[in-house]
């Protein structure tokens, strides 16, 4: 099965080009049970078009409809070359239990972590609306989800997720990144 192309997110800085890869297959064990996950790439590249970084992360859903983080492989790159992998962290090998993307319900003021992997990173989020209107080059999406994200680094960064879409606007800065770009599944 080929990668189908989902959505593009840019800014004045950078371009981030977000791919579900199907043909990607990981496998996790959750309590006594495996799990396979949704791979989703994101290719970041600069203002110059240069890669920066190649992520891929690694989601599941349970039948209740919450979505679990499962870990990223990270590849850095400079000048066409890798450079690192920082930030990467995969379940069973440097989490203990997965990540929460989404509640099943998100309720305003629900909390969870996305990340919490010990000596890498840990990201404690916060349900801040479930009514947000999103109005960016790719359209005009209503209901969405804001949820504030307070990374162990000090960094603090505001999502909006679409229903049926997903992150269409993340705001760090005073230039966010907004969907330009949506082909839907």
């Amino acid at each position: 099965m080929a990668s189908l192309k989902l959505d593009v997110l840019q800014n004045g800085r950078q371009r981030v080009e977000r791919t579900a890869r199907p043909e990607v297959r990981k496998t996790f064990q959750i309590g006594n049970r495996t799990v396979e996950a949704l791979t989703v790439e994101d290719r970041e590249f600069d203002a110059g078009g240069n890669l920066t970084e190649a992520t891929r992360d690694y989601f599941a859903q349970d039948d209740d409809g919450t979505v679990y983080y499962l870990g990223e492989d990270v590849d850095e790159y400079k000048d066409g070359q890798i450079t690192g992998h920082s930030g990467a962290w995969l379940l069973g090998r440097d989490a203990r239990n997965p990540g929460v993307i989404m509640p099943a319900h998100p309720d305003v003021g629900d909390k969870f972590n996305a990340e919490d992997v010990p000596h890498i990173t840990r990201e404690a989020d916060e349900v801040i609306s479930v009514s947000e209107t999103a109005v960016v080059p790719a359209g005009t999406f209503r209901n969405c989800v804001k949820i504030k994200e307070a990374a162990s680094d000090g960094d603090t960064e505001y999502k909006l997720y679409a229903p049926g879409v997903g992150c269409v606007a993340e705001f760090e800065g005073s230039d966010p990144l907004l969907l330009t770009s949506h082909a839907a599944k």
